[in-house]
């Protein structure tokens, strides 16, 4: 397809959550603008026979929209790299959650904000979410063209020509909204990492963010399907390590929950440095190993006769204070019956014994099975099981005010596809719906900017 030389063309590659605010973005800033529809051409290529596949799985088919919060505090929750919160923080000033969740309800969406401060439509359903942005589309006049996946994008002095198969579309400003390569049954298959690069953008390692940990034996069969809640998960990696507060769960083939998945991202780059990665919980988070040893010592002094399993299955996880231990109520998680099991396992200690016949080296073991309890050694980490990816286009050649690229002007960049990946709770579709908002503002405007220029003169 060939664009009418007159007639300003804003192409945007993919048609997932950055590509179609991009598209909406974009026809909102020229009617501002005073610019009739007919004078500006958006168009929206997506490989996939239609648009949105990723955000009808998000959040389990239930969409977690984005997070409850003010800007400085969804940008300090949601990223914990300091360089991901600078470049992003523009973005999502422009088009924050409160501007997203007022675009939503101006098309009639209710939503709702759960205590953890994720934010869902009251349907519980992500197609409801995909149905109004596809309204919303229709409403702003771009031409959507499914099945056309973009493989090659040639950059000229003043237009571009992005090809998908035997088709060519060419246009004045392009933007890349291809998402990252997660989920590649969805159709993220990192597309716009090669096009950038092709045209001479740095591409950062792509690694897994937000995916489970496979092990290399998995699990105890007992253990598969409980969850540890509020612990410290902990890997360790040949003298490197990180840690995550949150919930476990163990799966038949390792581990999830919102503590692995934001501990995923830098599994994946212990991993992919080489590095042997072994995981462990501390069970008792905060409490010191000598003020535990203590601890136990009185314990068994109150009550020697009782098992150590007995203390164990008695023991509340993560407790704000360790009188809890005496205190705990039947609403208080404690240690599961085959976890109780597999710390005396790794403690070295028998079921039969009592507190008050714990030897110092028992007692040694003990606290370190509490802090340290091994779950296991990491295989892999599946990219194709992560919710994001990391790594993509690097961050320091896209301009954070504009999303524009610093090597070639009127292509911008936007969603997944850029090195940055934030945590569990509705982040990423935000900093996605936000960059993109951003890109397709900013290349409208400056295509009209330009198309006026030569009456002007």
């Amino acid at each position: 397809m060939t664009a009418a030389r007159n007639l300003p063309t804003l192409l945007i590659a993919g048609a997932g959550a950055s590509g179609l605010l991009a598209a909406i973005s974009a026809r909102k800033t020229a009617r501002e603008l005073g610019v009739a529809d007919e004078r500006l051409r958006i168009v929206l290529l997506e490989r996939n026979p239609k648009p949105g596949n990723k955000i009808a799985i998000s959040g389990g088919g239930h969409c977690n929209l984005t997070h409850d919060a003010d800007v400085k505090s969804l940008l300090e929750k949601g990223f914990l790299d300091k360089s991901e919160q600078r470049f992003l923080r523009h973005a999502i000033h422009s088009f924050s959650n409160a501007d997203l969740l007022e675009l939503f309800g101006r098309y009639g969406l209710k939503t709702e904000a759960r205590e953890d401060g994720r934010v869902f439509p009251v349907s519980g359903r992500a197609g409801e979410v995909l149905d109004l942005l596809r309204r919303m589309v229709e409403e702003s006049a771009a031409t959507l063209v499914t099945n056309a996946r973009a493989d090659r994008l040639e950059c000229a002095a003043s237009r571009f020509a992005v090809h998908a198969g035997e088709r060519q579309f060419e246009a004045d400003a392009v933007i890349l909204a291809t998402g990252g390569a997660s989920w590649g049954s969805a159709g993220t298959t990192g597309d716009g990492n090669r096009l950038a690069a092709a045209v001479g953008h740095s591409i950062a390692p792509v690694m897994p963010a937000l995916a489970p940990n496979y092990f290399i034996a998995p699990p105890k069969a007992e253990l598969v399907g409980i969850t540890l809640r509020n612990i410290l998960l902990l890997a360790s990696a040949d003298g490197a390590a990180d840690s995550r507060r949150g919930d476990v769960l163990i799966s038949h083939r390792g581990i999830s929950g919102p503590a692995c998945l934001s501990l995923s991202r830098s599994v994946a780059g212990f991993l992919a440095a080489g590095k042997t990665v072994t995981i462990s919980v501390d069970l008792l988070p905060g409490r010191e190993a000598d003020t535990l040893s203590a601890f136990i010592l009185e314990e068994a002094a109150r009550h020697g006769t009782r098992q150590v399993r007995t203390f164990l299955q008695r023991c509340p996880l993560a407790p704000e204070r360790l009188d809890a231990f005496a205190n705990s109520s039947s609403e208080t998680p404690t240690i599961p019956n085959a976890f109780a099991d597999e710390i005396l396992r790794q403690a070295g200690i028998s079921k039969e014994v009592t507190l008050s016949g714990l030897t110092k080296a028992q007692r040694r073991g003990l606290v370190s099975a509490l802090k340290h309890l091994a779950l296991g050694t990491v295989k892999k980490v599946p990219l194709d099981r992560a919710e994001v990816s990391a790594g993509g286009i690097e961050l320091g050649e896209i301009d954070p005010k504009t999303m524009q690229s610093k090597i070639h002007p009127r292509l911008y960049c936007c969603g997944e596809l850029l090195n940055y990946a934030g945590e569990v709770g509705g982040f990423n579709l935000q900093a996605a719906f936000s960059t993109g908002w951003l890109a397709g503002s900013q290349a409208a405007r400056t295509l009209l900017d330009n198309a006026r220029q030569p009456a002007q003169e």
